[in-house]
């Protein structure tokens, strides 16, 4: 079992190595097939019900898995800009590219009409709009 040890918290130590600064290039940066799939295996550190703060470091592919595919993107290098508006409030996604591809570095929440909204009760929504979503 101490051998296994390592070998457990070696995804983990992958993942944080990730998290580094935001590369800084001149135009948007296009994600390969295989890049693509790396992403999409890395393991989730958060464990439990998704949360605001649990958003960050999420690749794009976990990140559609989990909220579905947003109803607006912009890229403004270095970043890529999702959005997913629900009735109350608007969540925006800040993705930069990473060594492991397009990773949320920040998240930002808002009302439509200026009036407070938590970060939870947001994400709450947009979690629930995506399950309500018919399956095509």
């Amino acid at each position: 079992m101490t051998k296994l040890r390592p070998l457990l918290l070696l995804p983990l130590m992958a993942l944080a190595a990730c998290n580094g600064a935001a590369q800084t290039g001149g135009g948007p940066a296009v994600e390969s097939p295989s890049q693509r799939t790396e992403t999409a295996a890395l393991p989730r550190v958060q464990s439990g019900p998704l949360t605001p703060e649990g958003l960050k470091g999420l690749s794009a592919a976990q990140v559609e898995d989990a909220l579905g595919t947003p109803g607006f993107r912009r890229r403004d290098p270095p970043a890529e800009i999702w959005q997913y508006r629900v009735k109350s409030c608007t969540l925006d996604l800040f993705l930069y590219v990473e060594t492991a591809g397009r990773m949320v570095a920040h998240y930002a929440v808002r009302s439509p009409v200026g009036s407070p909204v938590s970060d939870r009760a947001c994400l709450d929504e947009v979690l629930n709009a995506k399950t309500e979503r018919p399956v095509s």
